[in-house]
């Protein structure tokens, strides 16, 4: 399946909230959520890409939404984001019109209630067959949203996703994830997080590999 499965991974951090404040974990959270698929064999530089810094700028962030969006016959597509989300209907849009029979969209943010609906009000108008599957969390202040390392939902998701499992496991269901890491962050995060999904109760998503990483 490792050679077969065609996967795009994209992780955007960005150390800034909506009303200009900074936060000190987004690119962390980026960087994390990206390392943790490479240890699940989503290793490929060129199918795992993590932006933060200098290369999350708004053109950068939409250069490479398009390019998510070009890319033929995927298996699955997934775009991480953390920190300022500032490209909202782009990420949308391109999201709806890819070329994935798996899409899902992961945010953790703050101060963003607005955009939040937003999300929710474009997600609820799509149909079924481009809506991706979004999981996110909205914390109404940095200080709630984040402890000193990543955004406590980030930190409780990354947690699920690394927790030991039987060295057969071929998949891990990323819902599953999800709602175990807004059970244990929600208190902290004091927003109840958004899931909007296209009619599917679960997500498996492949292990591509569970051995240590060519460049380790």
């Amino acid at each position: 399946m490792g050679m077969d499965f065609r996967y795009h991974l994209l992780s955007i951090g960005v150390n800034r909230e909506a009303n200009g404040a900074t936060v000190r974990a987004a690119e962390r959270d980026a960087f994390g959520l990206s390392w943790t698929f490479a240890q699940l064999g989503y290793w490929r530089a060129d199918r795992n890409r993590c932006l933060t810094g200098a290369q999350a700028t708004p053109a950068a962030v939409d250069a490479h939404l398009s390019y998510c969006a070009s890319i033929a016959d995927l298996d699955l597509l997934l775009i991480y984001w953390s920190g300022h989300v500032f490209a909202l209907d782009a990420l949308v849009d391109q999201l709806a019109h890819a070329d994935a029979r798996t899409r899902v969209l992961i945010v953790d943010t703050c101060h963003a209630d607005d955009r939040m609906r937003r999300l929710h009000g474009a997600l609820d108008a799509m149909p079924d067959a481009q809506r991706p599957i979004a999981l996110a969390s909205c914390a109404p202040d940095g200080r709630t949203r984040e402890n000193s390392v990543h955004g406590f939902f980030t930190s409780a998701l990354l947690r699920q996703l690394r927790r030991p499992r039987r060295s057969r496991a071929r998949s891990l269901d990323l819902l599953d994830a999800f709602n175990r890491a807004a059970g244990e962050a929600v208190s902290r995060v004091g927003t109840a997080p958004l899931r909007a999904t296209n009619g599917a109760g679960r997500l498996r998503i492949p292990i591509l590999t569970q051995t240590p990483l060519p460049f380790e």
